[in-house]
């Protein structure tokens, strides 16, 4: 990026320009273009961004992911009532089978890989090393 300016001031201006709602993909190619990102940075703050706006009171998402000034907006229109997510996410769950997870709970331990205190302490290292490793840190 070589402007000294934030995704989400530039998402303001852009917004502000346009006088109009702007698709997310439409109002990101805007910010990108004022802030000359190259492809490699596009790919990396796309989501950076999404999170700026959602948590920025200047801007609402609208139907389909469409992004606007929230001063644009009444309350009406924009508020979303705690009680209704409830009610989908409770309506969803009733559509559950639960028959459909009975293979999904976790496997107890047999104890065939031994008992505390019979020297396992290597093998552990040697796991949590490799655990470490596949995140790119080395001991």
């Amino acid at each position: 990026m070589k402007k000294n300016k934030s995704m989400r001031d530039c998402a303001y201006d852009e917004l502000t320009t346009a006088g109009r709602s702007l698709p997310f993909a439409e109002l990101y190619g805007l910010v990108a273009v004022d802030l000359e990102m190259t492809e490699e940075e596009k790919a990396a703050h796309m989501g950076a961004l999404y999170t700026d706006l959602t948590l920025d009171g200047r801007f609402v998402t609208l139907d389909g992911n469409v992004w606007d000034l929230r001063s644009r907006h009444t309350y009406d229109k924009v508020h979303i009532s705690v009680s209704d997510i409830y009610d989908a996410t409770e309506a969803d769950q009733a559509d559950v089978d639960p028959e459909e997870n009975e293979g999904d709970e976790l496997a107890e331990p047999t104890g065939e890989e031994g008992e505390e205190g019979e020297g396992n302490e290597e093998e552990e290292s040697t796991g949590s090393a490799a655990s470490l490793e596949s995140f790119g840190i080395n001991e």
